[in-house]
C-alpha cells in the first residue's frame, strides 16, 4: 500500500468536530428536541463523501444522524438495514427526526410481510436479507440512501450469510446511492474487521488492497501453531505454519486513513457538555402473542380504568398481591425473551458494563439464562448480604463480568456499580423516583463516563406505554423544575 499524504488531514481534524463548520442539517423543529451541535458537525463530515461511517461511541447519538442525512439529500427512499431487536425504535427515531410530512415508515418482521415501494423507510434486520425473496424485492428498488446499523454485523472479511447480502458485487449497493454505516466498535477486536466496510464505503483510502495486502500492512506474522478444522474426521487439529498472524503494526497509518475519507467518531469525553447527566431511552419492543396474552388479564382493564380517573394514582403504589401487580409480571414474563435480545445487541455494539433489574423472581430466572453466556453477577432478596458484595466486586473489578441481574431493590440499595453506564429496567416501575434510584447506583461518585442511559422497554400502543411515557415525562419535569441549570 502506498505512503499516507498529509493533504488530507483536514479530514481528519474533521472527523473530530463536535461543532459544523458551514453547513446545518435540517431537522424538525421541536421545543423539547433538537439536534447536537456534534451530531450537525457529524453529517456535514458524511455528507462531503460518497459514503462514510460514523463510529461516535455508544450512547451518543448515531440514529439521528443517519436520518439527518436522508434529511439533508432529500432521500424519497432510504433502508434502514439493523439488529432485530432495534427495528421499532428506529421507526420511532424516524418519526422524530424525518423532515418529511407524514413519513411513512415500513418495518418488516417476516419475509410474508414482504418490501413495501411506497414507504419513506423501510426498516429490516440483517438475518431478514438472508431471505432470496426479501432481497430480490429490495434489489428491484431504487435507494436513495442505505443505512447499515451496528455495521460491525458485516466484519466478516470471508464472507458468510450475513455479509454476502451487503458485500458481493451484485449486492445491495448496486442499487443505493448513498451508503451511511453507524458504529461504535467498527473493529471489535482488531483492524481486518474493518475490511468490508471500507471495500464498501471508500476503497481507494487503503489504495484499493486486497484482504492479502491488507492483513501484510496492518498485522506482523511469525512461526507458530494455528487451529484447523479437518472435515474428514469433523474435529480441530493444531498445524505448524510459517504465517501466523501476530501483532496488529501500523496503527496510526490505518486511523489516519479512516478518519480523513470513511469515519466521524467522537467519544463521550468529547461531547460531555451537550450531553444530559442522566438520560431516559424508553425501547419499543414488538408485541408478541405471549404479550397480547398478558395484556388481556383483567388488571390491565383494572390499571387502565385507574390511569383514566387519574394518573397520579400509580405514585401512590400498586398493591403488591393485587390482580393490577399479577398482569405486570405476567407481561414482564412475556417481554423477558425480547429484552434479552434487546442486551445482546446493546453488548455486541459496544456497550462493555450492564446493570439489569427485574421485579419477579420468574423474569429474573429467564434472563439468567438468557444472558449468562456474556459473563454474570446475581443477587435477588434471597442473597446473603456477602454474596451480593461479592457479586458487586466481581462485577465493578473483573472485564469479563458483562452484567449484574439484579431484583429491583436489592440491587438498587446502595451499591455503587459505577462501572456501568447504561441501566436495563426489564420491569420498570410506575413511579418515577423508584427507577431513579436505581439510575443513581450508577450515578455517583467515581462515575468516569458521567454519562447515564437508562434503558426502559415498552409495548407500543398499550397501556405499558402510556404509564411508563407519563413516568419519564414527570421525571424530566423534576430535573426542570430542581436541577437544570438556569
Amino acid at each position: 500500500m502506498g505512503e499516507f499524504h498529509s493533504v488530507i488531514d483536514f479530514g481528519v481534524e474533521a472527523s473530530r468536530a463536535v461543532v459544523p463548520y458551514f453547513y446545518r442539517a435540517p431537522f424538525p423543529i421541536n421545543d423539547r428536541r433538537a439536534p447536537k451541535e456534534y451530531q450537525l458537525a457529524g453529517i456535514e463530515y458524511v455528507l462531503a463523501r460518497s459514503h462514510a461511517l460514523i463510529g461516535d461511541a455508544p450512547g451518543v447519538g448515531k440514529t439521528a444522524q443517519g436520518i439527518g442525512i436522508s434529511n439533508a439529500i432529500d432521500a424519497k427512499r432510504t433502508l434502514v438495514v439493523c439488529p432485530a431487536s432495534l427495528r421499532l425504535n428506529w421507526e420511532r427515531e424516524i418519526w422524530m427526526w424525518s423532515t418529511i410530512t407524514n413519513v411513512a415508515t415500513y418495518p418488516v418482521f417476516k419475509s410474508s410481510d414482504g418490501i413495501s415501494p411506497d414507504a419513506h423507510y423501510v426498516i429490516i434486520s440483517y438475518d431478514l436479507l438472508r431471505n432470496s425473496a426479501i432481497l430480490d424485492a429490495l434489489l428491484d428498488l431504487r435507494w436513495d440512501h442505505m443505512i447499515l446499523d451496528e455495521a460491525h454485523y458485516i466484519k466478516d472479511p470471508r464472507g458468510n450469510a450475513r455479509t454476502r447480502p451487503l458485500c458481493a458485487p451484485d449486492a445491495l449497493p448496486s442499487v443505493v446511492g448513498r451508503i451511511t454505516m453507524l458504529s461504535g466498535t467498527i473493529l471489535p477486536n482488531q483492524p481486518v474487521e474493518a475490511y468490508n466496510a471500507i471495500r464498501l464505503l471508500d476503497w481507494s483510502a487503503f489504495d484499493r488492497a486486497s484482504l492479502e495486502d491488507f492483513r501484510e500492512t496492518y498485522y506482523t506474522f511469525g512461526e507458530g501453531f494455528i487451529n484447523t478444522f479437518d472435515r474428514a474426521t469433523k474435529t480441530w487439529k493444531a498445524k505448524w505454519s510459517k504465517k501466523v498472524r501476530n501483532t496488529p503494526v501500523n496503527l496510526e497509518d490505518f486511523q489516519r486513513r479512516l478518519r480523513s475519507r470513511i469515519m466521524v467518531r467522537r467519544l463521550k469525553e468529547d461531547v460531555l457538555h451537550e450531553l444530559p447527566r442522566k438520560q431516559w431511552h424508553p425501547f419499543p419492543i414488538r408485541a408478541t402473542a405471549a404479550m397480547r396474552e398478558a395484556l388481556k388479564h383483567p388488571g390491565w382493564l383494572l390499571a387502565e380504568r385507574l390511569y383514566e380517573m387519574d394518573p397520579d394514582a400509580f405514585d401512590r403504589g400498586i398493591p403488591v398481591d393485587g390482580a393490577v401487580a399479577t398482569a405486570r409480571r405476567l407481561l414482564g414474563e412475556a417481554k423477558a425473551p425480547a429484552v434479552a435480545d434487546y442486551i445482546d445487541d446493546l453488548i455486541d455494539g459496544g456497550v462493555t458494563k450492564i446493570v439489569v433489574a427485574a421485579w419477579h423472581l420468574s423474569v429474573l430466572a429467564d434472563l439468567r439464562d438468557r444472558l449468562s453466556g456474556h459473563g454474570l453477577v446475581y443477587m435477588d432478596g434471597g442473597t446473603s448480604d456477602q454474596n451480593k458484595q461479592k457479586a458487586v466486586d466481581q462485577f465493578q473489578g473483573d472485564e469479563h463480568i458483562k452484567i449484574i441481574l439484579g431484583q429491583t431493590r436489592p440491587i438498587g440499595q446502595g451499591w455503587n456499580l459505577t462501572a456501568a453506564q447504561d441501566v436495563v429496567l426489564a420491569e420498570p416501575d410506575w413511579v418515577p423516583g423508584m427507577n431513579d434510584q436505581l439510575l443513581d447506583r450508577t450515578h455517583r461518585l467515581g462515575q468516569k463516563g458521567d454519562y447515564i442511559l437508562g434503558h426502559i422497554p415498552v409495548v407500543p400502543g398499550t397501556m405499558d406505554e402510556r404509564v411508563l411515557a407519563t413516568a419519564i415525562e414527570k421525571d424530566a419535569n423534576i430535573h426542570l423544575a430542581l436541577d437544570h441549570h438556569v
